[in-house]
């Protein structure tokens, strides 16, 4: 088996979907491994290190599509795959953006290119789940971000609504620990998130089977919250809209929403995808599609861990999906 390593081309990405330290996993296993010139830089990892770990470097993204028979990405090329020379049975390891790119993906597959969809997979396999990687990643730093654009105005402790309590829903909640603010209030569908929640830090749990606008709202007049955390949403499914106009009318001047999950239709009425608005009111609402390219060498390594497991379940006939 030869695998294959592009260079990202989607805008303000910096991860790569292999480190050396797992081609040379790989390369040990008996898989070759071809990488694109520079598809690591951006994440800390050169040229160098990748030869020693027993890759082979090509000059361009059409040498390694002809060479591989698994290729492997974070997010989906620019590039047209479907004129480029490649071999026959190829298969694509990545986030495959499923949602928005159904017809583009069963239009490889017509011809004889299958895509392999980390967003899909159903989490029992830890060493599989590059999502909820990313997503830990994610909203941790997302938090952050948010927490940023509270007005210093805010003397108090930072006070948080976080929405979902999945793997970025749990990691503001350590973010929110680590920056000494009010134990945030969590709305969770399922009680046995709550123990998990725990382990982040201190917080004020609530389960709420099903988590609608009518719920958020009442929170939110009864919180005051200075920056509400949207990360809401099940794995392969629309995010639900929770944060309407009514709720974002009742957000003091200042308040922020961060939204998370903008890509699958988003929690929060008011997100625009890749921006940060100002609505009348002052509430500011803000999403990035790419928070885990702000830590490229950390969530690298955490992606690449994934595509690995993946990698070595195909070359012993283990179809990982």
């Amino acid at each position: 088996m030869i695998v294959g390593v592009l260079r990202e081309t989607a805008a303000r990405e910096r991860r790569v979907a292999l480190i050396p330290e797992d081609v040379r996993r790989l390369t040990d296993s008996g898989v070759r491994v071809v990488v694109e010139a520079g598809a690591g830089r951006a994440a800390g990892f050169a040229e160098a290190d990748y030869r020693i770990a027993g890759a082979t470097i090509a000059a361009d993204p059409a040498g390694v599509v002809a060479a591989c028979d698994v290729l492997a990405w974070v997010k989906p090329t620019a590039h047209d795959l479907r004129t480029m020379a490649r071999r026959p049975g190829l298969v694509l390891i990545g986030f495959q953006d499923p949602l928005y790119r159904a017809a583009q993906i069963d239009e490889l597959r017509a011809l004889g290119v299958e895509s392999l969809a980390f967003e899909l997979f159903s989490g029992t396999s830890d060493e599989l789940d590059a999502l909820s990687a990313m997503s830990r990643i994610a909203g941790g730093v997302a938090y952050l971000a948010g927490r940023r654009l509270v007005p210093r105005t805010v003397h108090r402790p930072v006070r948080s609504l976080i929405l979902g309590c999945g793997r970025a829903g749990r990691a503001a909640i350590g973010a929110a620990a680590a920056c000494g603010a009010e134990p945030p209030i969590v709305l969770a569908r399922r009680d046995d998130q709550r123990a998990a929640a725990d382990a982040q830090g201190p917080n004020i749990f609530h389960r709420v089977p099903e988590i609608g606008v009518a719920q958020v709202l009442e929170h939110i007049r009864a919180a005051k919250p200075d920056l509400v955390f949207c990360a809401a949403v099940r794995r392969g499914h629309r995010a639900p809209l929770l944060v309407d106009r009514a709720a974002l009318d009742a957000l003091g001047d200042g308040a922020v929403v961060v939204d998370l999950t903008a890509k699958a239709g988003g929690n929060c009425s008011a997100t625009v995808t890749d921006a940060t608005v100002v609505l009348d009111n002052g509430v500011v609402v803000t999403h990035r599609s790419n928070y885990p390219a702000r830590r490229p060498a950390q969530a690298s390594r955490a992606y690449s861990a994934a595509v690995a497991a993946a990698i070595l379940s195909l070359s012993a006939d283990r179809r990982p999906w």
